[in-house]
């Protein structure tokens, strides 16, 4: 997937992104914006919030369904994995 930076916030822990191409861009969306934010919980967790906001055609409405933060569930659970494990060296 290719996408492109368009908003960086490191002090609200906050990224979003637009794709280009590939991904949920292929099921015929205009515009795909992905948003993540990081959310302390405490000093040792903090959670991770993930919004997909798109524009397409009416015609796309069976196709909406498919559009979800799974992936980045997903993605967001082996990084913490990984954390926790190597937390001793960091």
């Amino acid at each position: 997937m290719k996408e492109r930076f368009t908003k960086i916030d490191d002090e609200n822990r906050v990224k979003e992104t637009e794709v280009l191409e590939v991904g949920y861009k292929d099921l015929g969306f205009d515009v795909v914006r992905i948003q993540l934010e990081i959310v302390e919980k405490d000093s040792e967790s903090c959670m991770v919030r993930s919004t997909i906001e798109y524009e397409g055609d009416d015609k796309l409405a069976d196709v909406v369904s498919h559009v979800n933060v799974r992936p980045l569930e997903m993605m967001a659970e082996i990084i913490g994995k990984h954390l926790c494990q190597n937390k001793s060296t960091l």
